[in-house]
């Protein structure tokens, strides 16, 4: 603005300056008047070259202004992009970097309930054949003592098996001794008293 102002004031100036100069080359004007509409006349040609040179002026200011504008806004256009580039890298960066973070803590994760499985596993594995073997050990105690009892019941069936035909053998060894004794005794009481008939039919006969 304060350039146009400049400009409007130096080509008035000039304009007067130039009207100053012609007036006072020319010895003799015809009259005041003519004086007076040849000064207005250069007056206006001068305000119209000056009013033309302000709107050069200000075109030419303008032009070079939007241009300034122009390329100030595809400066920061470009700087916008540039940094929403850099900011959408940034941000696919950081997104792969949590994500081969989440895959890694869930590899980890797995391999982690991997291995706490198989540790559990194996010592139910361990546990389970602790509780067979103790099973074993105690069928085996179970058999041992069954095997012991029965074996103790038949030797006891068999000694009192044994005492039992003992004892029958000697109550049928008794028996007969005693059958043999009164059978003699019968037989000896039979004899005596047949021969005590015969004696008493004899001295009947006599």
């Amino acid at each position: 603005m304060n350039a146009i102002k400049t400009t409007l004031a130096m080509a008035l100036v000039a304009a007067t300056t130039s009207t100053m100069a012609a007036t006072a080359v020319e010895q003799k004007p015809a009259t005041v008047v003519e004086a007076v509409k040849a000064q207005a006349v250069e007056t206006k040609t001068a305000t119209v070259a000056a009013a033309k040179a302000t709107k050069d002026v200000v075109k030419n200011q303008v032009a070079v202004a939007e241009k300034a504008t122009e390329t100030k806004t595809l400066t920061i256009k470009e700087t916008t992009k540039a940094k929403a580039v850099d900011a959408k890298k940034a941000v696919v960066a950081k997104a792969e970097t949590a994500k081969e973070a989440t895959v890694a803590k869930t590899v980890a994760a797995k391999d982690a309930t991997v291995a706490k499985t198989m540790e559990s596993k194996e010592t139910v594995v361990a546990k389970t054949e602790a509780v067979k073997d103790a099973a074993v050990a105690t069928k085996d105690v179970a058999v041992a003592k069954t095997v012991a009892t029965k074996d103790a019941v038949v030797e006891k069936t068999t000694e009192a098996k044994d005492a039992a035909v003992e004892k029958t053998e000697a109550v049928k060894a008794e028996a007969k001794k005693d059958c043999a004794k009164k059978c003699a005794e019968k037989k000896a009481e039979a004899a005596k008293a047949e021969k005590k008939g015969f004696f008493s039919w004899f001295k009947k006969s006599a």
